[in-house]
């Protein structure tokens, strides 16, 4: 198996059984700094993790929702997630379309990437926030942690980790750009 989507959904599966809704609120509460999932790949993945044994389903019925779908992971399936989480992961390779854009936005008026850098900044700060405060609950909440809970305190600390540079780098792009803006006005004005 390649598809790293099938390796998140057995993860989420070898904590407890869950229904697709359960394993797409999971993702977004607590995943979500480094892991997204839409319910388009969700779905078609535990498909095909049910049709090649690696997860089963039932049925389960409910006094305040309609009947859903709840997968389990089978011996199968952990035996093939046991041995994709033994492997070194050490190439962090991401997409990141907002990079993507910043880097050429040169076609860009300079007034409206500056725009966008502090919208970056904002939106950062607001990710920053929530797992800060997500990390504070969960210290408050677990004095003597399981080691599921100590894992997802330690991967909401990178996510801390990850939004304070992210902040940092905002800071200081708004700042160049601020600069560069000043030195081309002073630059037109030496002009005429």
């Amino acid at each position: 198996m390649k598809n790293t989507t099938s390796y998140a959904i057995l993860c989420l599966l070898s904590i407890e059984p869950m229904s697709g809704y359960m394993m797409k609120k999971w993702v977004d509460r607590i995943l979500s700094h480094f892991w997204k999932i839409s319910y388009g790949q969700l779905y078609p993945t535990l498909e095909k993790l049910h049709n090649k044994g690696l997860v089963s389903m039932e049925y389960r019925k409910s006094k305040t929702a309609p009947t859903s779908k709840f997968f389990h992971i089978t011996e199968k399936g952990l035996a093939a997630l046991t041995a994709w989480l033994e492997k070194d992961t050490l190439d962090f390779n991401y997409r990141d379309e907002s990079l993507m854009q910043f880097y050429f936005s040169g076609v860009l008026p300079i007034d409206k990437v500056i725009e966008k850098a502090e919208r970056h900044l904002e939106f950062q700060q607001e990710v920053l926030d929530k797992y800060t405060a997500d990390m504070q609950r969960m210290k408050a909440e677990v004095p003597n942690p399981t080691r599921l809970q100590l894992m997802q305190y330690i991967t909401t600390k990178k996510g801390v980790y990850l939004n304070e540079a992210r902040l940092k780098w905002a800071q200081d792009c708004i700042e160049a750009l601020n600069w560069y803006k000043k030195k081309q006005e002073e630059t037109k004005e030496e002009e005429t």
